[in-house]
């Protein structure tokens, strides 16, 4: 699996109050460089259970790879003057071989944007968490875009599967889409297992099929939890089924967290519980007396007698989504089937959170309107579309 679990969890965890707490890291911004005529962003899956995107930096240009992160609040990636850093598949990037490269000053409103407790400010250089900045261009997919980007120089990340870094898709000043301009932006998961690239659509180029099967909810904000989630893409889940059973969820629904960097999904542990129930007595397989880490049900693939139930979430407004169960069971390893779902109070949330995972959303095309506010959705061969 690449990267351990554990970590994954702690990860996921950090990502839920700041994604950025685990690194020094820094940003510039050259040009707001909208992508007109869209692009195209092929991704694929890596044993470290993310969905990875290869690009370039600078000029001349500098290979480099990262995480697409929903929730990630910044671009960042590895810089050659990293003194404590974990091992990439590329080399590291050398700002001083960019001829592009320029340092953000402080006061500027990208700086400011920075919250104020990670900001730090040293001979008019803008830093984020106590570094120094860089700025480059960035080739992105069929576009390139001059944007703000973390330059890593320390973490205590132990390893990101051969990645050098993320590719924030959030909801900041200092993410790929803000920093683009882009007015909507979409992407469609190939199945983990398909040995196919996925893709990720920015600008025009993010559309979907249509054809009736496309469903829509507004996208939602939550106050007074005590997390700051703002960074986060949220819908409300107002009903849940598994197969043909309803699934118990709070009065007033869950606030789903959509996530690319976490594999698996979270749910409230009332409806969790419930679910755990049904695919139990759904597979007929006895489960596993000591599930794999981090699982909390796993059975052997050979012992299971009957076909898991699709799960079918219902957001605000109707819309529903088909969860197959190939996209919940994860055929780990040895013959062994886990539910790659876990209760929400392993995140230490409040009660009424719940976060979808990228295996969850596997071949359906989610379509983030950024103007209209709203997320759409329809089933898709992920496959057909990179």
């Amino acid at each position: 699996m690449g990267r351990p679990v554990a970590t994954l969890l702690v990860l996921c965890f950090i990502s839920v109050t700041a994604r950025a707490a685990a690194f020094r890291v820094h940003g510039r911004l050259l040009a707001d460089d909208a992508m007109e005529g869209g692009a195209v962003v092929p991704i694929h899956w890596t044993q470290a259970m993310n969905y990875v995107a290869n690009f370039t930096i600078g000029t001349p240009p500098q290979p480099a790879s990262a995480v697409i992160d929903l929730a990630g609040e910044l671009v960042w990636t590895q810089c050659k003057q990293c003194g404590r850093c974990f091992e990439q598949g590329t080399p590291l990037f050398d700002p001083t071989a960019s001829n592009t490269y320029r340092a953000e000053p402080c006061g500027t409103p990208l700086c400011e944007s920075i919250p104020s407790d990670v900001r730090n400010c040293s001979g008019n250089v803008c830093a984020y968490e106590a570094s120094t900045n860089a700025g480059d261009t960035f080739a992105v997919g069929t576009a390139k875009a001059s944007l703000a980007f973390g330059c890593v120089v320390a973490s205590d990340i132990d390893t990101m599967g051969g990645s050098s870094g993320i590719v924030g898709l959030g909801r900041t000043p200092w993410s790929l889409v803000t920093q683009t301009g882009v007015a909507a932006f979409s992407y469609c998961l190939a199945p983990h297992d398909a040995g196919k690239n996925s893709a990720l659509f920015l600008g025009s180029s993010a559309k979907l099929a249509g054809g009736g099967k496309a469903a829509s909810t507004p996208f939602v904000n939550i106050s007074g939890n005590g997390n700051d989630l703002s960074n986060y893409y949220k819908v409300q889940l107002e009903g849940l089924k598994a197969g043909d059973a309803m699934i118990p969820l709070p009065p007033s629904g869950s606030t789903v967290l959509l996530d690319t960097f976490s594999p698996i999904s979270f749910l409230v542990d009332g409806a969790y519980q419930a679910v755990k129930k049904a695919v139990t007595v759904a597979v007929g397989a006895p489960p596993m007396a000591t599930p794999v880490e981090p699982f909390d049900l796993c059975f052997p693939k050979s012992g299971a007698s009957g076909a898991a139930p699709d799960l079918v979430f219902t957001f605000r407004g109707g819309a529903a989504m088909t969860v197959a169960a190939s996209n919940y069971l994860l055929d780990y390893k040895n013959g062994t089937v886990c539910l790659a779902m876990l209760s929400s109070a392993r995140l230490n949330s409040t009660t009424e959170l719940s976060l979808l995972g990228s295996l969850q959303q596997e071949n359906i095309h989610f379509l983030f309107d950024l103007d209209k506010e709203t997320l759409s959705f329809e089933p898709a061969d992920c496959t057909k579309l990179s």
